[in-house]
């Protein structure tokens, strides 16, 4: 082996020697690279991560509010309505109670008058009628005034709970 031949094969070993040098340090900052995105990655990812729960934990607690707020809503409507329920009971007991008075009371006429007494048996029938339809008017009423309270506390329930947080959502 003469000189010019070591010579080409050591430059060749050196030139070898650079190219696997280059190809690590590129390797090794390709390695960095990655490792500093993944870490910016993660860190946005960790920052919408806690955003959203940020936003999650403000919306459960705004239902919650709302929820507490049409409880106490649905409380009061139930409270008014039973006052009013009371009130249309006690209408009704004072129109029983006068009928029954008038039904009761002696006839003014005499007893020989066919045509009195009947005018006086149908209007004692027509007091009747009167108070069994008021009766049936009342708990038609207190019935009607339930199905509102409940579908008004529906309608808030679905406005105030479970659409809160969202656009167009009553929000305290």
């Amino acid at each position: 082996m003469n000189a010019a031949t070591i010579r080409v094969l050591g430059l060749g070993l050196v030139v070898c020697a650079a190219i696997v040098g280059a190809k690590a340090l590129q390797s090794h900052l390709i390695a960095k690279g990655d490792a500093q995105g993944a870490g910016r990655v993660q860190a946005a990812w960790d920052r919408d991560e806690a955003a959203r729960s940020q936003a999650t934990a403000r919306d459960n607690a705004t239902k919650f509010r709302n929820a507490e707020r049409t409880a106490n809503e649905d409380a009061q409507r139930e409270a008014a309505r039973r006052i009013r329920d009371a009130a249309a009971a006690a209408a009704m007991r004072s129109l029983h109670t006068e009928i029954a008075r008038l039904n009761d009371r002696p006839h003014p006429y005499p007893a020989t008058d066919a045509g009195l007494a009947a005018c006086a048996g149908e209007a004692a029938t027509a007091r009747e009628l009167f108070g069994e339809s008021a009766g049936a008017y009342q708990e038609l009423a207190a019935e009607a005034d339930q199905l509102r309270d409940q579908v008004t506390g529906l309608q808030a329930f679905a406005q105030d709970v479970c659409r809160a947080g969202t656009s167009g959502a009553a929000i305290d």
